[in-house]
């Protein structure tokens, strides 16, 4: 919630601007007649003096996130931040404040009475509210996470998702940073497999301790808290169902009822690494080359260099990291030597490939590497009249599916779901998603070739019936 204390016509303006964007807000004003205003406006006002902890209260600054005070009266600012001092301590609350002063000489003061920021000029203030809404988010976000952090004790495990990509990775290794700087050790732990080159990659150049659930034996019940990063729930990482994480933090749509930890941020950025980058910089702790390149892999891999659900926190994220970050590490960390493996996949894919309605789908049958089928579904979305790609083939016990689209019209994250969620899981982005299915889901084959019809029937013969390239099958 937004706490506006002092409402002129820049208020007015900000308030009305705030509003628009759903953003929750309460406005306190000594003028009643302005306060009846605005209320008429559906505006939730009210009238009093700000710089009285009743009022105050009154307003429910203990919801407050971010409080502004506009007015040029330095005076009464000071009173202000008096008054919201004494209910930091009482109500236990850290909100970011930000307020306007008549000079620049008068920031200083203002911070060193309790302001996170202090402006020239309210219409500064409303300014750069309006342009870094999503950052204050983060920066109130941060206080919090930090408060949280500051209560725990012990040892913390950090829990990315299955088959981890460089998002996870680089967001684990920043968040083991932000945690030790509090004294929390953690480590950083995944299931699955690291197997696309750019992630093993950026695991190996950067020389990141990473354990593997099973593996390396990990026994939950050594630690006291638990993290999970660029993802949200126990079902898509290797934390035990039974065992509740203390913490989340991730960029992807989830439903609300289904997150539950004492601490939750799903914001909607392109990258969980543009997340962990600002709250490593509101808390003030120092990044280092590695963590900084690893932090703008992790952006530009997920949001597809800039190209894919980018927000401008994105854009402003990875310009900080630009002096910080090794660019020649960078660029080897982007272009990575290309594996036997992935070029046998690449060739089968190619080999295999059937082309309809600018719909390109292709079995690559018995593969050893899964994460190979990504980068062959990129490879073959350059293809000239192809729209999307869906790839498809069989790792150990289980049917892996990788798709890739240019095409604005459909969600391919929904698109993969209906095809296949009630046979396997499915989801993602609308540019980009993935399914798993289990070998058992196609029933009893005689052999291979058998299997491989079954397979082609249940997959890519059903694809093209959801996008509507294909006529569905009548039901039997």
């Amino acid at each position: 919630m937004y706490l506006l204390l002092g409402c002129g016509d820049v208020g007015f303006v900000l308030a009305s601007e705030l509003k628009d964007r759903e953003v929750e807000l309460v406005v306190v004003d000594q003028n009643s007649e302005k306060v009846d205003q605005l209320k008429g406006l559906g505006f939730n006002a009210i009238v009093g003096d700000f710089s009285r902890q009743e009022v105050l209260r009154q307003a429910e600054i203990d919801r407050a996130e971010v409080i502004m005070i506009l007015t040029s009266n330095f005076q009464a600012i000071e009173r202000a931040l008096g008054a919201v001092n004494q209910l930091k301590v009482e109500l236990r609350i850290d909100p970011v404040i930000l307020v306007s002063v008549s000079d620049e000489k008068e920031v200083p003061e203002a911070k060193r009475l309790g302001a996170t920021e202090a402006l020239p000029s309210s219409e500064t203030v409303a300014n750069f509210t309006l342009q870094r809404v999503n950052e204050l988010r983060m920066m109130v976000r941060e206080k919090k996470l930090k408060a949280l952090i500051g209560e725990l004790r012990g040892k913390m495990a950090i829990l990315l998702q299955t088959n981890p990509d460089p998002d996870g990775i680089a967001s684990g290794l920043a968040l083991q940073r932000y945690v030790k700087a509090v004294g929390i050790n953690a480590d950083i732990i995944y299931d699955g497999q690291i197997g696309h080159q750019q992630n093993r990659a950026l695991v190996n150049l950067l020389n990141i301790e990473l354990l593997h659930a099973e593996r390396d034996k990990v026994n939950f019940e050594s630690y006291d808290s638990f993290a999970l990063v660029d993802v949200a729930t126990n079902a898509n990482c290797a934390l035990p169902k039974e065992i509740e994480p203390t913490i989340v933090i991730d960029h992807h749509s989830v439903p609300s009822g289904e997150v539950r930890a004492r601490y939750q941020d799903i914001s909607i950025v392109g990258a969980a690494s543009t997340i962990l980058a600002n709250y490593l910089k509101y808390s003030g702790i120092e990044l280092d080359r590695p963590i900084a390149t690893a932090l703008a892999m992790g952006i530009l891999t997920d949001t597809m260099s800039f190209t894919r659900e980018a927000t401008e926190l994105d854009f402003a994220t990875f310009e900080e990291l630009l002096p910080i970050l090794d660019k020649e590490l960078l660029g080897r960390l982007r272009s990575p030597a290309i594996s036997p493996d992935t070029l046998d996949v690449l060739s089968r894919a190619i080999r295999g490939s059937k082309l309809k309605g600018g719909y390109l789908y292709t079995n690559v049958g018995f593969i050893k590497d899964r994460d190979a089928m990504p980068q062959a579904a990129d490879f073959l979305l350059n293809r000239e009249g192809v729209l999307t790609v869906l790839i498809y083939g069989i790792v150990e016990d289980a049917v892996y599916v990788s798709a890739r689209t240019n095409d604005i019209r459909i969600h391919l994250g929904q698109v993969l779901k209906t095809a296949f969620g009630d046979i396997g899981s499915a989801g993602g982005h609308s540019t980009m998603a993935g399914a798993c299915i289990p070998l058992k889901a196609f029933g009893k084959a005689a052999d291979k070739k058998t299997l491989r019809g079954a397979i082609d029937q249940a997959i890519g013969r059903k694809f093209l019936e959801v996008v509507g390239v294909a006529k569905p099958r009548p039901k039997t």
